[in-house]
């Protein structure tokens, strides 16, 4: 369930008519995601592996903060088969990040919207083409606005907060 608190963001960085507006304040107020600094989100910030792990983590209701948060995250994405638990520093791609949203639902079938809709389609890696389409027709994955998935590229934290919005 979600639970909205009642103050406002303290993030000087994020602001009401950004289109990541409302999806970080999801990610921040329920606990999923912090800032990088007390006053500062960073939504143009990259993500690493151990970072999405850690989120996911803690949507499953586990504690994975303070000194050994990154084991800790990576104990749990193993155990749930989420991800093989390796390159944890690496920055973490958005067909990276879908394909463990999959998993972490359960590998579900995928119907409508279809990856080949996207100019960029062929550059989706075979590996990720199932989770991308279950993403795309969940809604938890929608384009970058100029016909393009751009699914090599590296996730920002405010597309991380988007889809952990959308997933919920």
């Amino acid at each position: 369930t979600a639970t909205f608190k009642a103050n406002g963001m303290p993030f000087v960085d994020v602001h009401r008519t950004q289109w990541f507006y409302d999806s970080i304040y999801y990610v921040w107020s329920n606990d999923m995601m912090e800032g990088d600094s007390a006053t500062t989100f960073n939504p143009d910030g990259t993500m690493t592996r151990a970072m999405f792990w850690a989120v996911l983590a803690r949507i499953d209701g586990q504690d994975v903060t303070g000194a050994g948060w990154k084991e800790a995250a990576r104990s749990w994405a193993v155990a749930e088969s989420v991800s093989d638990g390796t390159g944890p520093d690496e920055l973490i791609t958005r067909e990276q990040m879908v394909t463990m949203l999959y998993r972490f639902q359960g590998s579900p079938a995928a119907g409508g919207m279809a990856v080949r809709e996207f100019s960029d389609s062929a550059s989706v890696s075979a590996w990720a083409s199932d989770a991308v389409n279950w993403a795309l027709a969940s809604g938890v994955l929608t384009g970058m606005g100029d016909g393009t998935l751009a699914p090599q590229g590296h996730a920002t934290r405010a597309q991380a907060a988007a889809m952990f919005m959308r997933l919920a």
